[in-house]
């Protein structure tokens, strides 16, 4: 039967000696089992702060990624308001006698050579139910009220008729060039057209409008400023 080895019990001199000669030559001495145990136990708590941290960095990752990946907020409710109305367009044709408004067409009268209105393309700037009208320069023609009138400003920044109901003695106009100064409309479209044509209007006028006399503003009735009636 072998025998163990006798195992010899190192003195505090002698371990000291031998741990200096180990680090002498270089040599790390093989740790103790203590030494062990808190090694694994310092490694574990490494271990632990590592993974929370890159726990941390992954869920900041999440949240940046879902930040820039997340879609843009919706634009804010449309505005209720629509599109502008477009500009109501008008013609008069005073070689025709006709007067066109959102596709009707009006039987007119026009003005005569001498009161032409003067002007090409007009805006509609205001509209009366009655105007009241004063007799010419040379107290001729006949004044007093025109109903459903529609009026104009002209290049010289004077309000003018543009356009009133004839009476029923006036009837004889409709589709000659009788007017003062403007156009008439027949008793049964006048209110009709009035109602149709709206402020701001552009009216563009064809035919007639021969050159004017010299008295022809002074002397035109329906050239005269528009006063508003009652």
């Amino acid at each position: 039967m072998s025998e163990r080895p006798w195992s010899h019990t190192l003195t505090e001199t002698e371990l000291s000696d031998r741990l200096h000669a180990l680090a002498v030559h270089g040599a790390t001495p093989a740790p103790t089992a203590g030494a062990q145990v808190r090694g694994r136990a310092v490694r574990r708590r490494r271990g632990r702060r590592v993974l929370v941290s890159t726990s941390v960095l992954a869920a900041a990752g999440v949240t940046l990624a879902s930040g820039v990946l997340r879609s843009p907020a919706p634009p804010p409710p449309s505005s209720t308001v629509g599109p502008p109305t477009p500009v109501q367009q008008i013609l008069i044709d005073l070689d025709a006698h006709t007067l066109a408004v959102d596709g009707r067409s009006f039987r007119i009268g026009a003005p005569t050579p001498q009161c032409s209105i003067g002007e090409r393309a007009v805006t509609v700037t205001a509209k009366y139910p009655v105007v009241n009208l004063a007799p010419n320069a040379i107290g001729v023609g006949r004044a007093g009220s025109r109903n459903w009138a529609v009026t104009f400003t002209d290049h010289n920044h004077q309000q003018r008729l543009l356009l009133f109901e004839l009476t029923a003695s006036d009837l004889p106009a409709v589709g000659e060039d009788r007017i003062l100064g403007a156009v008439g409309v027949a008793p049964a479209s006048g209110k009709p057209v009035y109602d149709a044509i709206r402020t701001g209007a552009q009216v563009h006028i064809k035919g007639g409008q021969q050159s004017e006399e010299p008295l022809s503003n002074p002397a035109c009735i329906d050239r005269q400023p528009v006063r508003e009636g009652s």
